[in-house]
């Protein structure tokens, strides 16, 4: 039984040296599905919308193993279209007509990512992975307004430190999430709906 348990440890251990070796750094492309369910509660009304990436540093974080090997998580390129063209098909499913941002609309949603954080720390023989995820939401119509903000907190453990594939899903996961829980806010969707 104990030399079972040592070929299993020295299985695992080699595993993870072999997997540190191919750490490289990691530029994440963001794309999160939004569902939300389909009803005609916006009425037709035209809804400036507008979504920006806030972050002051474009870098999520550091995956690896602290004793070898560190890689930079990275966000280079601006997420903002497919998070447009991702809340504008659900705004339309929810009867609203969605058109680019302008001061002048009466009806506006301002939607900005203001963190995407993604550590990953090594305890003894797994990866403990944790992403943050923090998006704003101000809707306005004529003088009344409303302003929220959605954070959501997604963990996994696993027996090596999550790459590209594993880091791309945990982000877009996360961003569905406070996404879908943004348009499925009540306050903010009647705010739009007036």
């Amino acid at each position: 039984m104990n030399s079972k348990i040592w070929v299993a440890t020295a299985v695992i251990a080699l595993g993870l040296s072999l997997q540190g070796c191919s750490l490289k750094t990691q530029n994440l492309r963001i794309d999160p599905e939004v569902k939300v369910k389909e009803e005609q509660i916006g009425g037709g009304k035209v809804v400036g919308l507008r979504i920006s990436d806030a972050r002051p540093d474009k870098k999520l974080g550091e995956v690896g193993d602290p004793d070898r090997k560190m890689v930079d998580v990275r966000v280079d390129e601006d997420p903002s279209p497919a998070i447009y063209q991702r809340v504008k098909q659900a705004l339309t499913r929810q009867g609203f007509v969605v058109e680019p941002y302008g001061e002048a609309m009466e009806r506006k949603l301002d939607i900005q990512i203001h963190k995407l954080e993604l550590q990953s720390v090594k305890q003894p023989l797994t990866f403990n992975t944790e992403l943050r995820a923090e998006v704003a939401a101000h809707a306005a119509n004529s003088s009344a307004y409303y302003d929220r903000q959605f954070n959501v907190r997604t963990r996994r453990e696993g027996a090596a430190p999550p790459y590209e594939k594993d880091s791309t899903l945990l982000v877009n996961t996360a961003l569905s999430q406070a996404l879908e829980d943004l348009l499925a806010d009540d306050q903010l969707i009647a705010t739009l709906a007036q």
